[in-house]
């Protein structure tokens, strides 16, 4: 195995990083191989055995190295796992506070499309699992349980079927998102059957190969969740903004009433 000795430019460790992701995703560098010990790494950049870890521990925590401890460990290049990334993109938009409306966006602009290519190119297997999430959660309202984990389910098989990596780790990124929010919501019996009807229509175009039905019917249901979880959204803030005020009144209502008894007070001469 080659290693081609990294520039001297930026920190050691994400140089030497950089240049074996380059290998991994060229095919140098395959799953179950082992890289070389800290020690022959470092004599062959030129560096101290801490940069190698370094690296090694970032790569391990991109989810491309597994570290092994004991005699028969080092490091290990990984099967390909995307888990990593999803979870760093779902944080990512957790803590840049992303909206109703800006999840609301993104998902018209990315989950119709992603029905459309499901009808071009799943699998047999992709269809059976398909049609699996969407009878387990008819199952689960008909017996009144819970059907939110099916909800979830149904648009990440949607998106496995459209066999487009970035398109699904997008997907289960916004997936993670709005079923945080459903989480914190009563929605009635009507909604969730109006949601578990609208994901057997799409995946019965899904099945049918009918890509204009897919992305059709995949647009109504997203506008019409959405529209549903941002009504349901204000009426918990009012709520809750009801619940805080502890009856007390508003700040523009405490306002008019001193403007009130000060017009009375003067129209009166001062008198109280």
């Amino acid at each position: 195995m080659q290693l081609s000795r990294p520039r001297r430019s930026g920190r050691v460790s994400e140089s030497i990083a950089r240049r074996i992701k380059k290998q991994i995703s060229d095919g140098a560098l395959l799953p179950g191989e082992k890289l070389p010990a800290e020690r022959d790494m470092a004599q062959r950049y030129r560096t101290s055995r801490v940069s190698v870890r370094e690296a090694y521990r970032s790569l391990e925590e991109l989810g491309l190295l597994t570290i092994r401890r004991g005699a028969e460990g080092g490091a290990f290049i990984t099967d390909l796992d995307h888990g990593p990334v999803m979870r760093s993109l779902s944080l990512m938009l957790r803590l840049g506070k992303t909206t109703h409306e800006e999840i609301t966006e993104a998902r018209l602009l990315i989950e119709p499309p992603i029905a459309r290519l499901a009808a071009r190119r799943a699998h047999p297997d992709d269809l059976e699992r398909l049609d699996y999430v969407v009878n387990q959660q008819e199952l689960a309202l008909e017996r009144r349980g819970d059907y939110s984990p099916f909800d979830l389910s149904f648009h990440r098989v949607v998106a496995e079927c459209a066999r487009n990596l970035p398109l699904k780790v997008l997907m289960d990124s916004l997936s993670d998102l709005t079923v945080e929010v459903v989480a914190g919501l009563d929605l009635s019996s009507g909604v969730q059957h109006a949601v578990c009807d609208s994901h057997r229509l799409i995946a019965d175009a899904i099945k049918q190969r009918d890509e204009e039905a897919a992305f059709t019917l995949m647009l109504q249901h997203v506008a019409q969740i959405q529209a549903r979880l941002g009504g349901a959204l204000a009426r918990q803030r009012r709520r809750l903004h009801k619940a805080s005020g502890n009856g007390r009144p508003r700040t523009g209502e405490r306002r008019g009433r001193r403007q009130r008894d000060h017009t009375e007070k003067r129209s009166n001469g001062g008198k109280t």
